[in-house]
């Protein structure tokens, strides 16, 4: 019980924005069906009760606000929704909801009784029936059931509203969960891919030059711990992508040496945008391996970003072809690239790729954030 409570108390401090909205939408239906029930007794009162049938109703809102909020939330949330059989606490439920709404009548009519609304206290109801007046008085007991039926069906709405809310956020929750779980395996996908390329990279030099292979292991050793970091933050500034994919440019220009020509253009504008972790190093990746390695002549690679309008950035990532690569490549990690901006970035980005027999382009327009 201590444990339910504790665990109630704190559920009572976490109101996000959308429950917070639910709410003030729910006490404005109330409040209207108030007035628009106590239109005929307002017009037969005079002015100056007018007021204090509006305080009763305001307080009679407070009250719902806080029965709800503290008491009939916290029992739908860990109990009903909590459990997998349901017809029991959905029983138990039930009747926790008819003793909240005797126990909200109650204090309806408790503060009836205050001196300053006891003119607002309805006992006695009369009708016109063929030039006929007819009286209907209530007793107090009468007046308490009537007003619990009443407050029960407005919390039984409450209760099943909330329950659909409820629903939606855990179903939105596990769609963002599986959204994230995919992008983490594609970005798991790359890793073999780029480890299996730097060490054939560090392979080559050891026997070339052992001074630069050590200072290329140290490189490869960065890289590595920014791209597990990036594993773990799977978006990254264009900033801290093009951090990472400079250690890679630093080990293939070791091995390449004069092969590698790079033209970097990023703008300071564009560095503070968001982008899937390992994007520029995954686009650099391909072209040398496909573009530029396979030849024996020069290549050149070039990374540029701008921004070209209000709402979009461009980033484009080109090289050098000439020669076919001996590496056969399935596109996997293009694919799984352009699955990943898809997921994280929505469908407003567009992707183009260009080959020709001297090039090769990846063009990605993304929304500027």
């Amino acid at each position: 019980m201590s444990d339910f409570l504790s665990r109630a108390v704190e559920l009572s401090s976490r109101i996000s924005r959308s429950y917070l909205l639910g709410q003030l939408i729910f006490i404005s239906v109330f409040f209207a069906s108030y007035l628009l029930m106590m239109q005929p007794f307002l017009k037969l009162v005079e002015t100056s009760l007018v007021s204090r049938f509006v305080i009763r109703g305001l307080v009679d809102c407070a009250n719902l606000v806080l029965v709800t909020h503290l008491l009939l939330r916290p029992v739908l949330k860990f109990y009903l929704l909590s459990v997998s059989q349901k017809l029991l606490p959905a029983l138990w439920s039930f009747l926790y909801i008819t003793a909240l709404s005797l126990f909200c009548s109650a204090l309806s009519m408790l503060t009836a009784k205050l001196e300053l609304l006891k003119t607002t206290q309805i006992d006695t109801v009369s009708f016109n029936h063929q030039n006929q007046q007819l009286l209907m008085e209530f007793s107090q007991f009468n007046q308490w059931l009537l007003g619990g039926f009443n407050t029960f069906i407005i919390l039984l709405g409450w209760s099943l509203i909330y329950l659909f809310w409820h629903g939606l956020q855990q179903k939105k929750q596990l769609q963002q969960q599986m959204q994230q779980a995919q992008i983490q395996q594609l970005t798991y996908q790359l890793s073999p891919h780029f480890l299996f390329n730097a060490l054939n990279s560090v392979r080559a030099l050891i026997f070339e030059n052992q001074h630069q292979a050590a200072q290329t292991v140290t490189h490869l050793s960065e890289l590595l711990r920014i791209h597990l970091q990036t594993q773990m933050r799977p978006v990254a500034t264009l900033a801290e992508e093009w951090q990472t994919a400079e250690f890679y440019l630093q080990i293939e220009q070791v091995r390449l040496e004069q092969r590698l020509e790079t033209c970097i253009e990023l703008a300071e504008d564009c560095l503070t945008q968001k982008l899937p972790g390992l994007t520029v190093l995954t686009l650099i990746e391909n072209a040398i391996k496909h573009g530029i390695s396979p030849n024996a002549e020069p290549g050149w690679l070039k990374v540029k970003a701008e921004k070209t309008g209000r709402s979009v950035w461009v980033l484009s990532i080109s090289n050098s072809y000439k020669a076919v690569s001996p590496f056969k490549g399935t596109g996997s990690s293009l694919n799984n690239l352009q699955q990943r901006l898809v997921l994280q970035l929505g469908d407003s980005i567009r992707w183009q790729q260009t080959k020709t027999d001297q090039q090769f382009e990846v063009r990605m327009e993304l929304p500027y954030v």
